[in-house]
């Protein structure tokens, strides 16, 4: 980092790193957050790493996803100093070695929380809502007599629990973790003790528990020291921090350069937010760069739940592609379209039954998510494996081919049981076995397709996702009050009878392989050309209405929280571009939300066109 010029931001927190002062650097879009991060671990190695490897510490860098843990730890030589882990991973290689406080925090806290919310659930009437109240109540009831003789609690990344067996969720950790900072002072002391340093990355997006439970653990003058670098405009998740800060006696950090961004994107952002006021730094201080926006008559939604019906869907995409030719963008590889939700993605890239299916009554919200992030069971194989494995046969890559069934297939392993076969045999092997998947992917259901995969050991197969392909379809009608707790065996059955055509869309969506992408999705990303569909029908109305926050004369004030979530996700996909930014805003009065935008957005009138 010999070229790295630091900040005024960066000298701050070297500052406090040498008054073992805690610290929150606010960093704004395109600030260079990651290597502010990276500078101060680095400078940590540099004057104390010597000492913390004597005494047996690590410095804890927690971060928001997996992909981000690779990123930092390469940038840090892959140096066992620093223990870089998702926020439950680390928290849960600090808890599971205190079984006997995990029982306690399960009897005293998460279970009684647990049954709380349930018991307000049931009105005692016969509603479905309240029966299943009732239900979870007698099981967690349940749960908390039998939770003493569990032998041992396990954490396996799961979504649901399992207390009786010892399975903790996701949400399990976080509550659990917060309980044991909270209540435990011998805790707080050892973790401190083990990371004299513990830094927090996207701290807007950590749990607000464990906010304030590092923040008891270093709550002295001196070290443990905790340091958050975050930015609370880019919190787009419920339940997070948000406005995190430092303990007492912690310094609070601007970082005001935005390295990313042309002039004229950083000064929609500058007027959009005003905590923090950005200046051009780098290379893009030279970029020309510019901002429209395209306003389209909005239409009432005539499909069922408030949505487009078809027609409505089609002439919305319309827009959008004239949208595009208006700005000379029509065709370009170079666009990124940012929707709020997958609706009109799903069908522009054709993928629409699929989306149905995953966000229809068989879809919890787990498998919901699931879905979003390709990490389903019943969608996983194909998003890793299956898609881009008939991609690269269907394209005559057979080195390809042979390497990705080399690195997932149980068949084709190195370590298995053709794995002294030559080269030319397992790519004969392959050929001829991908010549008759080939076949039923053209001509079967997706059904078809598992079973061969499983028969012929083209796969390594989950438990559960053998267990749905095993058991016989569910001829019940589906009833909610019935079989809620069962409807994902309903959504695999629907899954397994579809033809496979919806697939590759889908899969080449969740490997970017597409000019799409959600809002939420990209943050973290930038793209030279970023076009931003704000569509209210898509913004599930009561909790989001970007034509509320953006022209609140023209159709009224947004509640709290619609102008709360709407800004940050509004702020996220404006500060992805890079160079131009377009907005297609679909809304009841074209005429009078131009001239406010005006106003508000401190635009000129060339800027924003009507449709």
């Amino acid at each position: 980092m010999s070229d790295y010029v630091p900040t005024e931001a960066d000298l701050a927190v070297r500052e406090c790193l040498e008054n073992n002062r805690s610290f929150a650097l606010i960093a704004g879009a395109g600030s260079g957050k990651t290597r502010s991060l990276i500078v101060a671990l680095d400078e940590i190695r540099s004057h104390s790493g010597p000492i913390l490897r004597q005494n047996g510490q690590r410095i804890a860098c927690i971060t928001y996803t997996n992909r981000a843990v690779e990123v930092i730890s390469s940038r840090l030589g892959f140096d066992d100093l620093y223990q870089v882990s998702t926020l439950h991973s680390f928290l849960w290689g600090e808890v599971g070695r205190f079984q006997k406080d995990i029982r306690d925090a399960l009897q005293n806290h998460r279970i009684p929380a647990l049954l709380a919310r349930a018991r307000e659930k049931d009105n005692g009437r016969e509603t479905k809502e309240a029966r299943r109240a009732r239900e979870q109540v007698a099981r967690l009831e349940a749960e908390l007599a039998g939770i003493a003789d569990v032998a041992e609690f396990k954490y396996a990344d799961a979504a649901f629990s399992d207390y009786l067996n010892g399975r903790l969720s996701h949400d399990d950790i976080i509550e659990i973790a917060g309980y044991l900072l909270a209540e435990r002072p011998n805790f707080r002391r050892l973790l401190g003790l083990r990371y004299p340093y513990i830094f927090v990355d996207e701290a807007q997006d950590t749990f607000g528990s464990i906010v304030a439970g590092l923040n008891l653990v270093c709550a002295q003058d001196g070290l443990p020291l905790v340091g958050y670098f975050g930015d609370p405009w880019q919190q787009i998740y419920e339940g997070r921090a948000g406005d995190f800060a430092p303990p007492p006696g912690g310094r609070t950090i601007n970082k005001v350069e935005n390295f990313r961004s042309a002039p004229p994107v950083i000064e929609l952002l500058n007027v959009f937010r005003t905590d923090v006021q950005q200046l051009p730094a780098g290379e893009n201080r030279n970029l020309t760069g510019s901002v429209e926006i395209r306003l389209v008559q909005a239409e009432t939604p005539l499909g069922e739940r408030r949505r487009y019906s078809d027609p409505q869907l089609e002439r919305a995409l319309r827009a959008m592609d004239q949208a595009l030719a208006a700005w000379g963008w029509d065709g370009r590889e170079d666009v990124i379209r940012l929707f709020l939700v997958r609706q009109m993605i799903a069908r522009r890239l054709g993928f629409s039954d699929l989306h149905q299916l995953f966000t229809g009554q068989y879809a919890s919200s787990r498998a919901q998510d699931d879905y979003e992030s390709g990490e389903h069971l019943l969608l996983k194989p194909f998003v890793k494996i299956l898609c881009p494995l008939i991609a690269a046969h269907q394209r005559g890559e057979s080195r390809k081919v042979i390497d990705i069934l080399r690195a997932d297939s149980p068949g084709y392993s190195t370590t298995g049981p053709n794995a002294t076969r030559t080269l030319k045999e397992m790519i004969d092997r392959s050929n001829e076995q991908l010549q008759t998947l080939s076949g039923l992917w053209e001509t079967g259901t997706i059904k078809d397709v598992l079973i061969f995969c499983r028969n012929h050991d083209f796969l390594s197969l989950s438990d559960r996702l053998r267990y749905q392909l095993a058991r016989e379809p569910r001829q019940e009608e589906y009833d909610e009050a019935l079989h809620g707790e069962d409807k994902g065996d309903w959504l695999a059955d629907n899954f397994f009878a579809m033809p496979t055509v919806e697939l590759q869309a889908y899969c080449d969506f969740m490997l970017e392989n597409t000019a799409y992408s959600t809002q939420h999705g990209v943050k973290g990303e930038q793209y030279p050309n970023v076009m931003v569909v704000f569509d209210d029908v898509e913004a599930s109305w009561n909790l989001y209405s970007f034509t509320k926050l953006l022209t609140p004369r023209t159709v009224g004030e947004p509640t709290d929280g619609q102008r709360d979530r709407g800004r940050k996700l509004a702020y996220v996909c404006f500060s992805r571009a890079c160079e131009n930014l377009r907005i297609l805003l679909f809304t009841p009065n074209p005429v009078q939300a131009q001239q406010e935008l005006i106003e508000r957005l401190h635009l000129r009138p060339d800027q924003i066109t009507i449709a």
